[in-house]
């Protein structure tokens, strides 16, 4: 992701902050996957990496000695009420000390990281010795109905997934033992292709091209039509890679 993408993501995700929890069911299911695998396991210093508005705050503060909420929007940030630190920084530069941390957790956060290497190696970096990371990202393959309704007009969305193998890749180049991984397909249903664009936009994302011009209401009509056709509702698709990364 470039500079300017990640300025608009952030923005954007300002924007969504007071609405993001309502509309991020597919985060909350992997949250739930990821805590599963968690079960009591003692965390901790533990960074909430991409923490957003807080929705997993609660559950790792119960299970760690201290929680740093990490977010590159402060309007989510804003909206944690569980006692933590919280850090505005962009998690391709942690402004954390090396060896500092027992345990990371991030969840639908790390692929809107400019370079996963470079994330990776970060989390590598201010692990303590066999200390773990839990991350659930979302991978190559998900919203395919989006970006196939915006090809079809000659439009690209901006969404762009490292594979699983990519994502694999850069967790050995960091240094990691993979202790644990494992692909899922997530889906969230809408009542019409209209709410499935607009909770898209509601949780930070953005289906427009970086760099090129918005969508004509012409050509948002016929994305709506292409997406959502004759159904009464409309299944978005999420490929989401979970792993448990050791130091």
């Amino acid at each position: 992701m470039s500079a300017a993408l990640k300025q608009q993501t952030q923005s954007h995700f300002s924007k969504a902050a007071c609405r993001y929890q309502h509309h991020a069911r597919v985060q909350a299911s992997a949250s739930e996957v990821l805590l599963a695998h968690l079960a009591q396991r003692s965390l901790g210093l533990c960074l909430d990496l991409g923490a957003g508005p807080g929705v997993n705050s609660a559950a790792l503060a119960a299970q760690s000695d201290a929680l740093i909420a990490l977010d590159l929007s402060p309007s989510m940030l804003a909206q944690i009420r569980t006692p933590s630190v919280k850090l505005c920084a962009d998690m391709d530069a942690l402004p954390l000390q090396a060896n500092c941390l027992d345990t990371v957790f991030s969840n639908f956060a790390m692929q809107w990281s400019s370079d996963l290497n470079i994330a990776l190696a970060e989390l590598y970096r201010v692990l303590k010795p066999k200390g773990r990371a839990y991350l659930a990202i979302v991978a190559a393959g998900s919203l395919v109905e989006v970006k196939m309704a915006f090809a079809d007009i000659g439009r690209e969305a901006i969404n762009h997934f490292a594979s699983f193998e990519e994502i694999r890749s850069a967790a050995h180049n960091a240094g990691f033992k993979v202790n644990w991984q494992q692909e899922l397909p997530l889906f969230d249903t809408y009542s019409s292709a209209k709410d499935a664009l607009k909770s898209l936009s509601a949780i930070g994302a953005n289906s427009a091209e970086q760099g090129h011009k918005a969508l004509t209401k012409g050509e948002y009509l016929q994305v709506l039509q292409r997406l959502g056709g004759d159904s009464q509702e409309v299944a978005l698709s999420y490929n989401v890679v979970f792993l448990e990364l050791i130091k």
